[in-house]
């Protein structure tokens, strides 16, 4: 943005500051509360919220990470097939030296159904590694659905925030237009009146660009709240879900801090994470213990005789030289590195909410020292500003001047607003967003 020029006031100037000063001081409700003890979120955006959860297509993902995670669960309970071996044929004896007598022959037979079995410990264990696998899930989904009710409402308001500025400054356009027309049609304009316009026509296009700025950023945002909430993007939104005027007192940050070491949803996927993998290590080590099976066989052999006879088999490995070495000793690596990534998480989260409380108190702060209706006041002063240049009360920067604060506030305090909406949402996403009920 260009600096502009100092301008000694003059004193059509310091009555228009005077009268705007009295009119903000004088004349306005008392002083907008940046933070408040009680809140309460718009229907609408409560709407918007629950209609996510209904059509976003990443919800489906999540819910079914938790049926796979129970169909693992499901699984590790279920013994293998039985498994049947069987063995027929005939056979043939030799007679032996010495014996005249010719040779034998008969039909041999046996069967066999095995159950196989693990060792006692392994299921067990399998089980627990495909139940945390589960309670991961429902993590993933509920923090999914955090950060899920944290993007719609920021990004409705920032669709409201930006119709409303794109209006302000499509006004300020228009007013600024209408005032050139104006100047150009005014005979005898002279030198002073001929610098004006070009003046004027310059600021004019200072304040198209902010428009087409805030039309571009409108058009961005539709598109991205249309996708959260599955929609095509020239689907149909409200546009009118201007952040609150009033934001509620967050907890301090010791508080937070202790709320996100209990409640933080990334926090509890790493503690979730280290119990896993010790389940992980104790697994490789059972797995070097060889399963088993156990059944009954029948065996008949028939010849000069007929033999039947039943009985119980028993099959087992014998654990001789693989003692799965290798895998434990990565199970153990992997359960340092979820350690690890568990004090990496953690710093990370006391960093997020340091900052993001930081921006939240600033904006609440900026906000709370400001009018209710500082901005319809100066749009007033505004037009005001032009009527009194118009009749030559005022000079043309005094009138410039006036435009470019009546924008210059309204961005400022509306990206403040959106600041704080951001950051409260995000304090809530940090703290598993308990503590606003």
């Amino acid at each position: 943005m260009k600096t502009q020029p100092k301008i000694k006031p003059s004193y059509p100037f310091f009555l228009l500051e005077l009268l705007v000063f009295c009119l903000c001081f004088f004349c306005l409700p008392p002083s907008l509360k940046g933070q408040s003890d009680k809140f309460n979120f718009s229907i609408t955006i409560q709407n918007l919220i629950e209609e996510a959860y209904r059509r976003n297509p990443e919800i489906l993902y999540y819910e079914a990470g938790i049926e796979a995670a129970k169909g693992q669960s499901i699984q590790a309970k279920i013994l293998p097939y039985p498994e049947i071996v069987g063995y027929a044929g005939p056979w043939f004896s030799s007679p032996g030296q010495g014996e005249k007598a010719g040779g034998a022959t008969g039909f041999y037979q046996e069967y066999e159904i095995v159950q196989p079995f693990f060792f006692p410990g392994k299921m067990d264990i399998l089980k627990a590694i495909s139940d945390k696998d589960g309670e991961l899930a429902r993590l993933w989904l509920n923090q999914f659905k955090l950060s899920l009710r944290a993007q719609v409402a920021s990004l409705a308001y920032q669709l409201a925030v930006a119709e409303v500025n794109a209006k302000a400054t499509q006004e300020i356009v228009n007013q600024s237009k209408e005032l050139i027309d104006f100047l150009a049609k005014r005979p005898k304009i002279g030198i002073q009146g001929l610098l004006d316009l070009r003046i004027i026509q310059g600021s004019l296009v200072d304040f198209q660009r902010m428009y087409s700025e805030q039309e571009q950023l409108k058009k961005t945002v539709f598109a991205q709240l249309n996708a959260i909430l599955g929609y095509p993007p020239e689907h149909p939104l409200p546009q009118n879900i201007l952040p609150p005027v009033q934001w509620p007192t967050v907890p301090d940050l010791k508080k937070l801090l202790d709320l996100a070491s209990k409640q933080n949803n990334f926090i509890k996927m790493r503690v979730v994470e280290i119990e896993r993998a010790g389940k992980v290590i104790d697994s490789a080590k059972l797995a070097n213990m060889p399963d088993f099976g156990l059944g009954p066989y029948f065996i008949q052999e028939k010849g000069t005789n007929n033999n039947i006879g039943p009985g119980v088999i028993f099959t087992s490995g014998v654990p001789l030289w693989n003692q799965n070495r290798g895998n434990i000793l990565t199970s153990e690596a992997r359960k340092e590195q979820a350690i690890s990534m568990l004090a990496s998480t953690w710093r990370m989260v006391q960093s997020a909410i340091n900052s993001r409380l930081e921006v939240y108190k600033q904006a609440t702060s900026l906000l709370a020292k400001q009018p209710l209706s500082l901005l319809e006041e100066l749009r007033s002063a505004v037009h005001l500003a032009e009527r009194q240049y118009r009749v030559g009360a005022l000079p043309v920067q005094t009138f410039l001047e006036m435009q470019r604060q009546y924008i210059f506030s309204a961005l400022t305090l509306r990206t403040a607003q959106i600041d704080a909406a951001v950051a409260f949402y995000d304090l809530q996403t940090l703290t598993g967003g308990e503590w606003s009920k």
